[in-house]
């Protein structure tokens, strides 16, 4: 039975939200146009996973290519050339001694992996993550989540020995405290009070918390993280989905904070929409996994392989970081202006072009949701893509693509300041 076209959407389930009212027809660079002809400006880039911008010429040019000679290649099968040059790539360019990659299909997966190379080699069952993080929503990384209660309520008994810590968040530890000696306090309890550091088997941590709010992190509070780790014989596991592949204006955000990691969890941007995500770790940890233990049918598929391959090599031509860490201090600069006239932005925060904003009640700090939603709401109906994001829901996020052009960002400051005169 056929659907008329009015109703076909209702095929799909209604929890599934969308931010737009738009009916996509195709996309290029910052730029999405729907089929009744608008035209929109994407800040958002499928939340930080087109960070090529839509559609580039070479990376649908590889894709295409590699379709056209074979579309599956699953791993325990064959060996196939896009993967190997990824895998060695990846390895060059993650920080530290990592020279092994696994390949998967989402960020959820990475870090399932990631948490079972630490169980399955240290042979611990105990897992530390933070409050107010955002690690998936299959069922292990859903215990880790704790950022909003939408992501795990109703689904308990969740995974089991999964602890979680106070996340390091400057804006909101209380005076007078450091916001480092504040976090780490919470860790050092949970040593004490909840679990033997013996039992431990990872810290998974976010080098800046997405869904929570895109809080920015102390470095001093990521080395604390990789002193413990070392002390406890854990691994480090840092969760880069978000903040990784150029978005904050290098290869993989814990650069800025000069730590490396044990384990790196890769996926969003690392492919410009294909979906891929990889597992980074040392040989010697690899060496540990019982065969059969870790894998799937279309990890590291053979065209996603391509098309990332291309996404990285586009990068270092068009020098793409060095274009996200300008343009993320243009970002910086245009919103710290317009807090002095709004005192309702109560932080700015980010690196490079993963930013956002905080709404508070003027003179405090307590969240406001209504006006966070309603900036995301306003710039909508000015063709511009926004989403929230934070705990409490007062957080907008900017997320353009990694290709942002002057142009294109002098047109987005002014819908934003356009849309701060109605909801501020």
């Amino acid at each position: 039975m056929s659907v008329v076209a009015e109703d076909k959407k209702t095929r799909i389930p209604g929890f599934v939200g969308r931010t737009t009212p738009i009916t996509v027809d195709h996309a290029e660079g910052a730029w999405v146009y729907g089929t009744d002809g608008s035209k929109w400006l994407d800040f958002c880039m499928g939340i930080a996973v087109a960070n090529t911008g839509h559609c580039h010429p070479k990376v649908v040019k590889a894709a295409q290519d590699q379709m056209g000679k074979m579309i599956h290649a699953q791993m325990n099968m064959y060996l196939q050339q896009p993967m190997m040059d990824l895998a060695d790539t990846l390895c060059e360019i993650v920080p530290g001694n990592l020279d092994q990659v696994l390949f998967a299909n989402s960020g959820a997966e990475a870090v399932e992996n990631a948490v079972k190379l630490a169980k399955g080699t240290l042979r611990r069952p105990g897992v530390i993550a933070f409050q107010n993080a955002f690690h998936g929503r299959t069922h292990l990384a859903m215990a880790l989540t704790d950022s909003v209660v939408h992501y795990r309520g109703h689904m308990q008994p969740l995974v089991p020995c999964v602890f979680h810590a106070r996340y390091c968040d400057p804006y909101h530890t209380p005076a007078g405290l450091d916001p480092t000696e504040y976090a780490i306090d919470d860790l050092r309890r949970i040593l004490r009070a909840e679990i033997y550091g013996e039992d431990v088997a990872c810290i998974v941590v976010e080098p800046i918390q997405g869904e929570g709010g895109f809080i920015v992190p102390t470095s001093e509070f990521m080395h604390e993280l990789r002193k413990i780790a070392d002390e406890i014989g854990a691994y480090l596991v840092i969760d880069e989905i978000q903040a990784g592949m150029g978005r904050t204006g290098k290869w993989f955000c814990h650069e800025h904070y000069g730590v490396t990691a044990d384990v790196v969890t890769i996926a969003k941007g690392i492919a410009s929409g294909l979906p891929l995500a990889a597992i980074v770790s040392r040989k010697e940890i690899w060496d540990k996994v019982t065969p059969g233990s870790m894998g799937g049918t279309f990890g590291g598929n053979i065209v996603a392989c391509a098309a990332a391959n291309a996404t990285i090599e586009v990068m270092k031509e068009e020098d793409m970081l060095a274009n996200a860490a300008r343009q993320g201090e243009k970002l910086k600069t245009f919103f710290k202006g317009l807090q002095q006239t709004y005192p309702a932005i109560g932080d700015v925060r980010g690196k490079g072009l993963m930013f956002a904003i905080e709404v508070v009640k003027p003179g405090t700090r307590e969240p406001d949701a209504g006006p966070a939603k309603a900036f995301v709401a306003e710039a909508v109906k000015r063709n511009t893509i926004l989403m929230s994001a934070g705990s409490n829901g007062n957080c907008v996020r900017f997320l353009p693509p990694l290709v942002i052009t002057d142009a294109d960002m002098e047109h987005a400051f002014g819908v934003f300041e356009e849309v701060a005169k109605v909801v501020f």
